[in-house]
C-alpha cells in the first residue's frame, strides 16, 4: 500500500513518522540555518534529506512548509517498497497547479529500483522544470543517485545527518525556550554533548517535566536519560527489535569501546566481519558520530546499549569482556584504554601492572589523563567515587608530586566554569597532598570539594570527601570530629549503596573506637569492613586486616595479632602497592615488639620506612615507632640522632599533632607563596590566584624580586610610572599599593599594618620572613655545599628564568641575568666537587642541567659526552653528541663533529633498524 496525501487550500497534511510526543507542535523550532539552505539555489530540481530516525527530517519539512505554505504541492509517504518508475509516477501529478511547486516523497528507503529503473528516474529528475522541486526524505538514499553531481551542478541540495543535527546554539535556544529557568547554569552544553545534537532526543528531553532542584540531581537526570521509558520504548521497538541477532550482539559488544577503530575492532572480534556489520547498521545513523575521522557511539546511545548488555549478558560476563579488552589494549601499548577497562572489570592487580608499565615508559604529565577526569570517559562503569580510594594508592608518590601544579591550574580553570569538574579536581588535589604528607592542604582541598558537593547535592562526592576528611582529622588527633564525620559518611554510603565509602568509613570508625578502648564495637565494625572489602574492594582489605591485628594486640593475643598482620602483608604483596605494604609491615613490627622480638621489629620498621619513601607523614609515624624500639634496645645515640632528624621534619612540615612532638614554636605554613622562576604563580592559603590590576602586579614583582632592598616612593614611581606627571604617578602608586595590600590580606584594616608590604617611615619593602618566595629559597640553596638533596631541591625550584613572561621590564633584566649566572656558577662549583669526589653520575646530572640552561656552550657538551662515555652510557652519549653537533652547527655556526668523533673514538653503537 502507498499512502498519498494531496495538499489543497494551502493546508499541510503530513504523516509524522516519529512519535507525536517527540515532536509536539509547540516545540516546532524554526531551523533558520536549514531554511536558508532549502531556499538557496533557485534552479534546484531535487532536495535530499538523509538521516536516521529522530533526526528531524519530517519536523524540518513540517516547520518549513508551516512557514512557507505556498511552496508545498504534494506530500507522499511510502509504506511499501516501490520497484518501478511507473509506480512512482502514478503518485505525482503531471501538471502542478502552482509555481513554484514542491513535491515531498517520504520514507525513500522504500524506493528499491533496479539499475535501469534508477537511470530512468534520474533522467526524469534532471528534466524537471526549474519551477518544480522534488524532496526525497528517508533513512537511506536510493542506490545509484548521482547526489554529488547534482550538488556540484547546483541542481540539488543534499542534507545529511550532520547538517540535521542541532548545533550547540540551536540546542541552547531550544532548551531555554522550552524549559526556561529549570536548567542550572552551564548545563546546556552538557545536555547537548549527551545527545550529540540528536533532535528527537532533545525534543523528548524538553517535553519531559523536570522535578529536580539541585545541580547533582539534574546531572543524574541527564546522565540517566537513556533509561527514560519513552526513549527506551522508542529505541527498543523502532531500532533494537528490528536488528538481526548478530547485529544486536555486535552493538552490545561495541558499547564497551569509547571509540570504534575498525582495524582494532576487527582484530579483537576476529570472527566478526566488522566493516560489513558497520555498513549493515549504517542506516541507524544516530548511533554513530564521527570526530576527527574517528567513529564513536554518542554518550546517550552508548549508555543505552551498555545497560542493555548488562541486562542481557550479566555483570559478570561484562566484567570478563572488560578484562579481555584491557589485555588486548595492553598488547597494543594503549595503556590509558587498558587501564580504564581493567578498572571497569575490577581487576585491581591488572590496574597496578598497567600503572607500573606506564611509570617506566612515560613522563609524569601523561598521567594527567588519569587524574584530570578524562579516564572516566572511557567506560560507563567508571566514576571517581568508586576509583579514588584505590587508584591514588597505586600511583607512585614521586610521580603525583610533579602533577600538583598542573592540577592546581586545572582547578583554577574550572572554579568559575564547571562546579562538578572543580569538585573532582579539588578532591584529587586533596588526595595527592595527603600522600605527599601535606595534611593541612589535604584538609583544605577536601573541605573545598565537600562544600561544593553539598551545594550541588553531589551525594557520591559528598560521601567520599566526608569519609576521607574524617581520616585526616583522625591523623591530626581531632578524634571527635573524625568520628562525627565517619558516621555521616557511613549513613550516606549505606543509604545510597556507595560500597567503597562504606568500607572506608567502617574502618576509620573502628580505628577511632580502638583508640577509645571500645574494643568489641571496634571489632564488629572491622568485621563489617572486611566483609564489604572482600566483595567490592579487595585491594583495600589490608587496612581492616591490620585493624583486626590491633584489636588482638589490645586484647593481649599477640599470636592472633601477628596472624592478621601477616595476612595483611601477604595480601598487600599480591598488589605490590608500596603504601599498603608499608602499613602492613608497620603493624607487624608493633606486634613483634609486643612479642619481645625487638631486632626483628626494628628490621621490619626499617622496611616499612623504605615502603613509605615519599609518603612524608607516614614516614614520620614509622620513624617515631623506630625511635621507641631503638630506646627499648638501649641504642640511645641512634635514637637521639633519628629523633633530631624527625623533629626537624616535623618542624618544617607543621606536624604539631604528632604525639610527643607538640612543639608550640613550630612555624605555620606561609599563607603567601610566589613562584618567580619560570611561569609566574601566586598562591594565597594554598589556592592559585591572579592579580588583575597590572600596576599592583608590577609593584609586587618589583618588591618580591629585589631581595632585602628597600624602596622610596620616588624610586618606585620612577620605575613603575616614568611617563606620568608627578601628581598622577603618586596617585597611581597609592592605588596600586592599596589594591596589592588588600589582595594579599583581604582582612587588612590599615595599610601600614601590612604583613607583606611594610613601610618603615620612608621606604617600602617586602616581608620575606612571612612569605615563601622561590627566588629567596634558591639564593639560600646556592650558598650551600653540594649534596644530592640540595641539587634536587634547586631543580624543583628553578623552573625557568626569572619572570620570563616579563622580558621587557628594564628593572628585571639585570636581576634575571644575575640569577641565571649565579645558578650556572654554582652548578660549575658543584660539578667540580662531584669530580673531585669521583661521583661521575651526579656530575652528569649537573652537566645535563647546565646544557638546558645554556644550550650553545660547546665545552658543556664535550664534558657531558665524555662523562657519559666514561660511565658506560655510550648510546646516550651518541644521542647527545648528535644533538650537540646539530644545534651548534645550525644555531651558532660551530662544527664540533671532529672533536666529538675524537671523544667517541672506538665507541660503536648498534642503531636499531
Amino acid at each position: 500500500m502507498i499512502l498519498y496525501l494531496k495538499i489543497q487550500n494551502n493546508e499541510v497534511g503530513i504523516l509524522d513518522q516519529i512519535s507525536a510526543k517527540l515532536y509536539p507542535d509547540e516545540h516546532l523550532i524554526p531551523r533558520k540555518r536549514l531554511f536558508s539552505l532549502l531556499l538557496s539555489r533557485p534552479s534546484k530540481q531535487i532536495v535530499m534529506l538523509t538521516a536516521g530516525a529522530g533526526y528531524g527530517k519530517t519536523s524540518l519539512l513540517k516547520s518549513f512548509f508551516h512557514q512557507y505554505p505556498d511552496l508545498l504541492c504534494n506530500w507522499i509517504t511510502l509504506t511499501e517498497p516501490v520497484s518501478t518508475l511507473d509506480q512512482l509516477m502514478n503518485l505525482l501529478p503531471s501538471h502542478p497547479d502552482k509555481k513554484p511547486a514542491w513535491f515531498v516523497i517520504d520514507q525513500t528507503e522504500l524506493i528499491q529500483l533496479d539499475l535501469n529503473e534508477t537511470i530512468k528516474l534520474v533522467s526524469w529528475i534532471e528534466k524537471l522544470p526549474h519551477t518544480m522541486t522534488l524532496v526525497l526524505s528517508g533513512r537511506k538514499n536510493p542506490e545509484g543517485f548521482p547526489a554529488s553531481r547534482w550538488k556540484v551542478q547546483g541542481t540539488g541540495i543534499i542534507i545529511n545527518k550532520e547538517m540535521l543535527a542541532f548545533t550547540r546554539m540551536e540546542a541552547e535556544e531550544m532548551l531555554k525556550e522550552s524549559l526556561h529557568t529549570k536548567i542550572p547554569n552551564n548545563f546546556t552544553h552538557y545536555i547537548f554533548a549527551s545527545f550529540d545534537g540528536w533532535p528527537a532526543g532533545l525534543a523528548l528531553f524538553c517535553n519531559e517535566a523536570l522535578h529536580v532542584d539541585s545541580y547533582y540531581h539534574f546531572k543524574c537526570y541527564v546522565d540517566s536519560f537513556y533509561k527514560n521509558k519513552d526513549l527506551v520504548q522508542y529505541l527498543s521497538t523502532e531500532i533494537v527489535s528490528k536488528l538481526p541477532e548478530h547485529l544486536l550482539a555486535f552493538m552490545l559488544n561495541t558499547s564497551l569501546f569509547y571509540k570504534l577503530d575498525k582495524e582494532l575492532l576487527q582484530e579483537y572480534l576476529r570472527d566478526t566481519p566488522v566493516s560489513d556489520y558497520l555498513n549493515d547498521v549504517a542506516h541507524i545513523q544516530m548511533f554513530f558520530s564521527e570526530n576527527d575521522g574517528q567513529l564513536r557511539i554518542p554518550r546517550l546511545f552508548r549508555k543505552f546499549f551498555y545497560d542493555l548488555a548488562q541486562k542481557k549478558l550479566g555483570a559478570k560476563k561484562i566484567g570478563a569482556f572488560h578484562r579481555e579488552i584491557a589485555l588486548f589494549y595492553r598488547k597494543k601499548f594503549r595503556y590509558i584504554e587498558a587501564l580504564s577497562h581493567a578498572l571497569a572489570a575490577n581487576e585491581d592487580q591488572l590496574v597496578i601492572e598497567f600503572i607500573e608499565d606506564m611509570a617506566e615508559r612515560y613522563e609524569p604529565k601523561e598521567f594527567l589523563l588519569i587524574l584530570d577526569g578524562w579516564l572516566e570517559q572511557f567506560s560507563p562503569a567508571l566514576h571517581l567515587y568508586r576509583l579514588s580510594l584505590f587508584l591514588f594508592r597505586c600511583l607512585p608518590v614521586s610521580l603525583t608530586a610533579s602533577l600538583l601544579e598542573h592540577l592546581e591550574d586545572i582547578a583554577f580553570y574550572y572554579k568559575d566554569k564547571d562546579l562538578f569538574a572543580y569538585t573532582d579536581v579539588c578532591h584529587r588535589l586533596a588526595t595527592i597532598n595527603f600522600y605527599q604528607g601535606d595534611l593541612n592542604k589535604a584538609i583544605h582541598y577536601y573541605k573545598t570539594s565537600l562544600e561544593i558537593a553539598v551545594s550541588t547535592d553531589n551525594e557520591p562526592m559528598l560521601a567520599l570527601n566526608t569519609t576521607l576528611l574524617a581520616q585526616m582529622y583522625r591523623f591530626i588527633r581531632e578524634n571527635d570530629t573524625s568520628l562525627r564525620l565517619s558516621r555521616q559518611a557511613l549513613a550516606i554510603a549505606e543509604t545510597r549503596g556507595f560500597k567503597q565509602v562504606q568500607m572506608h568509613a567502617l574502618w576509620n570508625m573502628a580505628e577511632l573506637l580502638l583508640d577509645k578502648g571500645n574494643l568489641e564495637t571496634a571489632k564488629r565494625l572491622t568485621e563489617q569492613s572486611l566483609e564489604v572489602s572482600r566483595e567490592y574492594d579487595e585491594a583495600s582489605i589490608i587496612y581492616p586486616m591490620c585493624t583486626m591485628s590491633r584489636y588482638f594486640r589490645k586484647r593481649g593475643d599477640v599470636k592472633k595479632a601477628l596472624d592478621w598482620a601477616g595476612q595483611a602483608l601477604k595480601n598487600a604483596r599480591l598488589f605490590n602497592i608500596a603504601g599498603d605494604m608499608g602499613w602492613a609491615k608497620a603493624e607487624i613490627a608493633v606486634c613483634l615488639r609486643a612479642a619481645g622480638q625487638l631486632k626483628e621489629a626494628q628490621r621490619m620498621l626499617e622496611k616499612s620506612k623504605q615502603c613509605f619513601n615519599g609518603f612524608q607523614y607516614m614516614s614520620c609515624l614509622v620513624q617515631k615507632r623506630l625511635i621507641t624500639i631503638l630506646c627499648d634496645q638501649q641504642k640511645y645515640d641512634d635514637a637521639q640522632h633519628l629523633d633530631n632528624k624527625l623533629r626537624d621534619i616535623i618542624r618544617k612540615s607543621g606536624y604539631t599533632w604528632i604525639k610527643g612532638y607538640e612543639i608550640l614554636e613550630i612555624r605555620r605554613c606561609s599563607s603567601l607563596k610566589i613562584q618567580l622562576l619560570g611561569p609566574l604563580s601566586i598562591f594565597i592559603n594554598g589556592e592559585k590566584t591572579h592579580i588583575k590590576r597590572k600596576s599592583s602586579l608590577r609593584l609586587l614583582l618589583l618588591l618580591a624580586s629585589s631581595g632585602q632592598r628597600r624602596w622610596s616612593s620616588d624610586e618606585l614611581i620612577g620605575l613603575l610610572f616614568p611617563d606620568e606627571t608627578e601628581e598622577a604617578a603618586a596617585n597611581q602608586l597609592y592605588v596600586a599599593l592599596s589594591v596589592l595590600r588588600k589582595f594579599l590580606e583581604p582582612d587588612l584594616v590599615k595599610g601600614r599594618s601590612s604583613t607583606f608590604i611594610p613601610y618603615d617611615g620612608s621606604h617600602y619593602y617586602f616581608g620575606f620572613d612571612k612569605a615563601d618566595i622561590d627566588l629567596e629559597r634558591l639564593q639560600y640553596l646556592l650558598n650551600k655545599p653540594y649534596s644530592p638533596q640540595v641539587f634536587s631541591e634547586t631543580l624543583s625550584i628553578y623552573k625557568g628564568d626569572l619572570l620570563k613572561e616579563y622580558l621587557y621590564e628594564e628593572w628585571l633584566i639585570d636581576k634575571r641575568e644575575d640569577t641565571r649566572s649565579q645558578y650556572l656558577s654554582t652548578l660549575l662549583k658543584w660539578l667540580a666537587e662531584c669530580e673531585r669526589s669521583n661521583d661521575p653520575r651526579d656530575a652528569a646530572r649537573i652537566l645535563e642541567t647546565m646544557i638546558k640552561l645554556d644550550s650553545y656552550e660547546e665545552k658543556y657538551y664535550l664534558r657531558y659526552i665524555k662523562l657519559l662515555k666514561d660511565i658506560g652510557e655510550v648510546r646516550k652519549a651518541r644521542r647527545v653528541a648528535d644533538k650537540a653537533i646539530e644545534i651548534l652547527k645550525n644555531e651558532v655556526g660551530i662544527d664540533i663533529s671532529h672533536k666529538v668523533d675524537k671523544l667517541l673514538n672506538n665507541v660503536y653503537v648498534v642503531r636499531p633498524q
